[in-house]
């Protein structure tokens, strides 16, 4: 589990839970810990289903992310299009394109 702030990163059986307000004071941990992630595994599960906040830096994280498992044959899944504390964000910065909704 790795704890800063108001974030909280958890490892569910594989799928790594991001709980509490992503924002950019944290957004560099968020990088960190998902790049190397991603140098480590072919498939990583990332559910934002219990985020409470997310700002701009966080999308930016996320797009990089994303970019990166991308241009490595990764995949990425993200989980938690539902969540109405992120929802909003993501369609006005049209970002659903992210979100996997075939994982299960």
């Amino acid at each position: 589990m790795t704890i800063m702030n108001d974030l909280r990163i958890t490892n569910n059986l594989g799928t790594y839970e991001i709980e509490g307000e992503f924002t950019s004071k944290n957004s560099l941990l968020v990088r960190e810990k998902f790049n190397y992630l991603l140098d480590h595994y072919e498939e990583v599960v990332m559910c934002l289903g219990k985020v409470k906040k997310i700002d701009k830096s966080a999308l930016c994280v996320l797009l990089d992310i994303y970019s990166k498992a991308k241009r490595r044959s990764k995949v990425l899944f993200v989980l938690g299009k539902k969540n109405k504390y992120i929802s909003d964000m993501f369609t006005k910065s049209q970002m659903n394109y992210i979100f996997k909704n075939d994982y299960y």
